[in-house]
């Protein structure tokens, strides 16, 4: 049996005896297109293929839309997410922006996305396809410099590296859901092929990270790593974290008087359009850093081809580090600022 039949069967039986009421997982609507879709019905199981390699966006922000109002009541939805998808779906729930009720979360061992554009004129290669090589290099940097490939965040695991790809169960929900259908799984977890993989993606981190901090470090820098920005906010709309009902940044208080904008062309040396363009991503990346999990979703997203997500996640684990906090890695863990304590960043407050 294929990797991706070996998913699709579970989804197909769960919803066949009604475990479940729905699957959330990948779903083709073209040859070369692909979205997250709810899928009720067995059949339409078919059509679906959660290991292909396409990033429409961040499935956690789709689970946010189907839970924000109510989660379900009187069924249960598995939702199939990559690593990065789940580690999202984590911080969303601990910013109560998603209601974990009646959800079993399935992850999977992720080789990682190609670029969107590179499928406009092109199918996208099913799951099985695409695993049949591991080494792959034609996926998403961010992908490529990925910290978490596996995550045990989710009810099951799919290792999708190891051989036989077995499932696993870290949760007891986890274990009944595969019991119930009568699904062999492990509580052990298989890491051979996984830690080669991990480790090569570490590597290209550290290569990232160097080149990043002598391209993007400094405010000159910075400001000619976005300069291309048409300020469309698309990286904004797509990150999951991002999720204020009211953004400043398209609000009212970022319009001002002919007169006002005069005063600080004249002020500045001139005022470039759009304006405030270097205040949107640093206000943008202070308001989201503790909990970026480094998706990739605002660089697929950006018009202009800017490394918005690789300067963000390069940025996030900065911030990170100083709260020994890692977003997604753990349900328990608190989210940093959203408590006070008394001992805490005591280096820069200077008290103790």
């Amino acid at each position: 049996m294929s990797l991706t039949e070996k998913i699709n069967s579970v989804c197909r039986s769960a919803l066949e005896k009604g475990l479940v009421g729905g699957v959330v997982t990948l779903r083709r609507t073209a040859e070369n297109a692909a979205v997250h879709a709810l899928v009720t019905k067995p059949d339409q199981i078919e059509e679906t293929d959660p290991l292909m390699p396409y990033f429409p966006g961040n499935g956690a922000d789709f689970v946010k839309k189907l839970t924000r109002i109510a989660p379900p009541r009187n069924k249960k939805i598995l939702v199939i997410l990559r690593p990065c998808e789940m580690r999202a779906a984590v911080e969303l729930t601990k910013l109560a922006q998603i209601q974990n009720e009646n959800i079993v979360w399935m992850t999977f061992d992720c080789l990682g996305t190609v670029p969107r554009k590179e499928f406009e004129d092109k199918p996208i290669p099913g799951g099985d396809e695409f695993y049949a090589d591991l080494n792959r290099e034609d996926i998403r940097p961010l992908c490529a410099t990925c910290d978490f490939v596996r995550t045990n965040t989710a009810d099951i695991g799919f290792l999708a590296f190891e051989d036989g790809a077995p499932f696993v169960a870290y949760t007891e929900t986890g274990k009944q859901f595969l019991s119930e259908l009568g699904v062999e799984f492990s509580e052990k977890v298989a890491d051979d092929k996984f830690n080669q993989i991990q480790q090569k993606r570490n590597q290209n981190k550290a290569e990232l990270y160097e080149r990043l901090e002598k391209e993007v470090k400094g405010i000159d820098n910075l400001v000619k790593t976005f300069a291309r920005c048409v300020n469309c906010h698309n990286c904004m709309t797509n990150c999951p974290i991002c999720f204020c009902r009211e953004c400043f940044f398209e609000s009212e208080a970022m319009d001002f008087e002919g007169d006002i904008f005069l005063d600080l062309a004249e002020r500045r040396g001139g005022l470039r359009a759009p304006t405030d363009v270097g205040l949107f991503h640093l206000g943008r990346m202070s308001h989201m850093a503790t909990s970026c999990v480094a998706c990739g979703a605002c660089e697929e997203a950006c018009p202009e081809g800017i490394i918005v997500g690789q300067v963000f996640k390069w940025v996030s684990e900065n911030v990170q580090k100083v709260f020994d906090y890692v977003a997604g890695r753990d349900w328990e863990e608190e989210v940093p600022l959203r408590t006070f304590r008394e001992d805490e960043l005591t280096e820069v407050t200077g008290m103790s």
